[in-house]
């Protein structure tokens, strides 16, 4: 029994400090703006008449505010905005319940918000319905193309400021450009590096006036995306133009290595020609055979270059068969006689007569000779020294046989036996004569011996195709 009574003394005791607490401390009164930083809108998942109330976090118990005043004063503000249709406001004991139609879904939750700020209301329910939007309404896009009209209008003057400073700039980059082609004049004698050192510069104060004009306008944004855009453009352009950006850069290597001048004949990649010209994007040979080819300039940068012209001298070599019965030394002496007296074999470097290989029926001479390819075509001079060659041979007696070959019988060959002779015939040698005929060393087929450079390059002047084009070597 003692232990019960403290427990109802203890009880009791607790529960009068609790009421006492309860009216001894004074009903605060929640702002507005602290009830709706509390509450939180619904979830789009929950329905609009199922809707859990927004409750506030602190009830008054002793409410300032009449029910109807509250409603009176909600309602005055929901029909002074004009969004909601057939609007119904009641509070019963501060719970605030709203009924209607909304025109969006962000003013159906700014009556609930509203409606939670206003002093002495403890909950709201918001069964305000969204306005169903026709399939084809055309206010979005009539009020975005208005809003726009009036944008264009305001920035209209900054953007006729910014035009005029794209035009000056333009002018002004052009300018530029030139006076740095004047400067590198008497520094640079590379015409192609002369025009790329002003392109250069003219683009970059080009792209510095764009930056300001799209600035003035109000552009910034576009602006900074321009300077940020400009380096993954190129880079995007390299890699979509790799060939053209290789062969223009192989363009300014050549024209400053120059490993080869207009007029130069050359070997590249298999092709043979005298050099026209040398373009931004390839370089044009003129053939022996009047043909025009266009090589791209990183494939003539990249490759073996062979160039005849850049020495003057050329050796040409030919093999000559002589029998076996004839003297080696003196066939020697007869072609070296012959280079001596030929007016295109030049005396140094010497021409050389050597033994080559012994063949089947003949003894292999190897004759080499020099002569000025910038002033006698290879094919000439080398059909004019064959030819006078043989000739003087065949004059002398030299004999040059043929290869052997087998005959065959398929009747057989008839033999008939002739009587013995004491005496041996010696057989008859042909005369070598001490000096023979001078043959000449032009002839009519083969002209004066002259270069074909002068004919080859006439043969093409007259093409179109690239006379307008710029040559970067001279």
């Amino acid at each position: 029994m003692t232990i019960l009574s403290s427990r109802w003394v203890c009880l009791a005791f607790g529960l009068a400090l609790s009421i006492g607490t309860a009216s001894l401390v004074r009903p605060t009164t929640v702002s507005a703006q602290e009830k709706g930083a509390l509450v939180e809108p619904p979830s789009a998942a929950e329905s609009d008449t199922e809707a859990a109330p927004n409750v506030a976090q602190k009830v008054e118990i002793n409410p300032n505010t009449s029910d109807p005043q509250i409603a009176n004063r909600l309602s005055e503000i929901f029909q002074a905005t004009g969004w909601y249709d057939d609007l119904d406001i009641h509070v019963d004991r501060g719970v605030v319940f709203l009924e209607g139609v909304a025109d969006t879904a962000a003013h159906r939750e700014w009556a609930e918000a509203t409606a939670m700020k206003t002093t002495d209301v403890v909950a709201a329910v918001n069964k305000i319905r969204v306005a169903e939007q026709p399939l084809w309404n055309f206010a979005p896009a009539l009020e975005s193309m208005r809003q726009l009209r009036a944008e264009t209008i305001r920035i209209l003057p900054l953007v006729l400021v910014g035009m005029v400073i794209v035009v000056l700039s333009y002018f002004v980059a052009r300018l530029a450009a030139r006076a740095t082609r004047s400067l590198a004049n008497r520094r640079v004698d590379n015409k192609l590096l002369r025009q790329v050192t002003g392109n250069v510069v003219g683009v970059l104060i080009f792209i510095v006036g764009a930056y300001i004009a799209l600035r003035v306008s109000g552009l910034t944004r576009l602006a900074v995306t321009l300077l940020g855009g400009t380096g993954l453009v190129g880079l995007a352009l390299g890699f979509a133009f790799r060939d053209i950006a290789e062969n223009y850069l192989a363009s300014i290597l050549i024209s400053l290595n120059q490993p080869f001048r207009v007029g130069d004949l050359i070997e590249v990649d298999g092709s043979q020609g005298f050099v026209r010209k040398v373009t931004t994007r390839g370089t044009i040979l003129n053939t022996l055979e009047g043909n025009q080819i266009q090589i791209p300039n990183s494939t003539v940068y990249k490759n073996k270059v062979l160039n005849y012209t850049a020495t003057p001298l050329m050796r040409l070599s030919f093999k000559v068969g002589i029998g076996y019965e004839d003297s080696v030394a003196d066939v020697q002496e007869l072609i070296m006689d012959v280079f001596r007296k030929h007016v295109a074999v030049t005396e140094d470097p010497a021409p050389l007569v050597l033994v080559d290989s012994l063949g089947s029926a003949t003894v292999n001479l190897v004759c080499y000779f020099w002569f000025d390819r910038s002033q006698h075509s290879p094919l000439k001079v080398g059909s004019s020294v064959i030819r006078t060659v043989k000739q003087v041979l065949m004059a002398s007696g030299v004999s040059m046989p043929d290869e052997a070959r087998e005959l065959v019988f398929p009747d057989g060959v008839p033999v008939r036996m002739l009587e013995a002779s004491t005496e041996t015939k010696p057989v008859p040698q042909p005369p070598r004569p001490s000096s023979f005929p001078r043959e000449e060393s032009v002839s009519e087929g083969e002209g004066d011996l002259s270069n074909e450079q002068a004919e080859v390059m006439k043969v093409t002047e007259d093409d179109q195709t690239v006379a307008g084009k710029e040559n970067l070597i001279e």
